[in-house]
């Protein structure tokens, strides 16, 4: 796969306007003399009136906070997904858990002890444990369900199905708790000085041959998945019609990823700073369409994510700045546009611990709290 010269990404899309409003200008007919106009001409110009009349309202960006009946402190905020959040309250042992989806709707979970990590489901949550993944129901009446599993360390949710990683295998589990599936990740692991049976120090060949898996999530509704290791490897996760799993990998010095309509954008490490790569995600496959230069070695972004007008990026200081990707509709490009300036403002003077996608904006957690970010850009 061959990536495109590098270019700033708000400039490829300032550019791709800017080349839309020149063929528009160049597209342009002399005036007819007969100024007389049929009722199908003034209807049409009508229409437009009206189209530029709702283009014209301004787009908003509302704040509020996501209230608990609790005082006790904020633990964490595990994974997202389209069933929502799980967060986390207390100390260990006395948690008290929320489970917020993205209908707003906010319920409290019963939590196990010596919990490393969640992922909400329709109906439940997961949490992993050292002892395998307990499984919490909305329903209280429904007892809680312990499926063993090997070491897991990460747990993600989608279309019904929970994906949980060890540092060697993928489990796939259903919501009653269930294993459906086992997946080796041999193709995921990268054995360092040859072969792991011939080494001498098998404890660091070992070592080498873990795979820890941070980000797991779907690219659209291709049945493609995108995993990112701690070691900033990305891969590309495949899944048959005869349910047949195996991995690619795809790139290096990968921070994060996040999906925005037929695009995925992998946040990456550049040599002279930090860019993005810009990945087109097809029925079976994903090309890389474009590699963009973010910003420089002075500041460090540490997470990308996706909201319903374009893409989102926080940096380690605290400070999130949202990008406008390629939209090829130009109505579109502009309600984009709008929603994007108003997260920007609303952002201009928060800073994050963490942020996320969530319902029709996104979510942000800041000295404890956890608050959300709406627009009305859809």
């Amino acid at each position: 796969m061959k990536a495109k010269d590098i270019a700033l990404l708000c400039t490829a899309a300032a550019g791709a306007g800017a080349a839309a409003g020149i063929a528009a200008a160049n597209n342009k007919t002399p005036k007819e003399k007969n100024t007389a106009r049929s009722d199908k001409t003034v209807s049409k110009a009508k229409n437009r009136n009206t189209e530029k009349s709702e283009t014209a309202k301004p787009v908003n960006a509302e704040i509020s906070e996501i209230g608990f009946s609790t005082e006790q402190p904020l633990k964490t905020v595990y994974s997202h997904s389209s069933a929502g959040m799980v967060a986390v309250f207390g100390e260990e042992g006395r948690h008290t858990v929320f489970k917020a989806d993205n209908n707003k709707n906010i319920s409290s979970l019963r939590c196990p002890v010596g919990v490393m990590g969640a992922a909400a489901g329709d109906g439940c949550a997961m949490f992993i444990t050292p002892r395998g993944g307990v499984f919490v129901y909305d329903d209280a009446d429904k007892e809680p369900v312990l499926c063993a599993l090997t070491a897991p360390e990460y747990g993600a949710y989608y279309d019904g199905k929970f994906y949980v990683f060890s540092d060697s295998l993928l489990y796939i589990c259903s919501p009653e708790g269930e294993i459906e599936k086992t997946v080796s990740l041999g193709a995921m692991i990268e054995i360092a000085n040859g072969d792991i049976c011939d080494a001498e120090d098998s404890d660091s060949s070992f070592t080498a041959a873990r795979v820890s898996v941070k980000k797991f999530t779907p690219l659209g509704s291709s049945g493609m998945f995108a995993a990112v290791t701690d070691e900033g490897n990305s891969y590309i996760c495949h899944r048959d019609e005869d349910d047949f799993v195996s991995f690619e990998k795809t790139y290096e010095n990968i921070t994060d990823v996040c999906v925005f309509g037929s695009f995925a954008y992998y946040l990456c490490k550049l040599s002279n700073g930090y860019g993005i790569i810009k990945t087109e995600i097809k029925k079976r496959t994903c090309e890389t369409a474009g590699k963009y230069q973010l910003c420089g070695e002075d500041r460090t972004p540490v997470k990308i994510f996706s909201v319903s007008c374009g893409i989102g990026i926080l940096y380690s200081d605290g400070g999130v700045k949202f990008l406008l990707p390629e939209i090829s509709s130009q109505r579109a490009r502009e309600k984009a546009r709008k929603g994007l300036s108003a997260l920007n403002s609303a952002f201009g003077d928060i800073h994050a611990d963490d942020v996320f996608s969530f319902a029709d904006g996104c979510g942000y957690i800041s000295d404890g709290r956890i608050f959300t970010v709406r627009t009305d850009c859809g």
